[in-house]
């Protein structure tokens, strides 16, 4: 039984890489324009994440120039 053949057969890795990154561009840019905003709830948790990761930063700073 014959092996069906691949798109990767038939082209080089520089001209796959470049399809697939053309296709993720775009698809970034078609979906980009039909987000809606998050939930309220997780936008509380990301802003609540957020909070957090500046204290540790700022703590990390504070300590290494006392």
């Amino acid at each position: 039984m014959a092996t069906p053949n691949r798109i990767s057969d038939h082209i080089d890795h520089k001209t796959a890489r470049s399809i697939c990154d053309e296709v993720g561009d775009r698809l970034q840019q078609d979906l980009a324009l039909e987000v809606s905003p998050l939930p309220p709830y997780l936008a509380r948790l990301v802003d609540e994440l957020r909070n957090q990761e500046r204290h540790l930063i700022d703590g990390v700073e504070n300590w290494r120039y006392r």
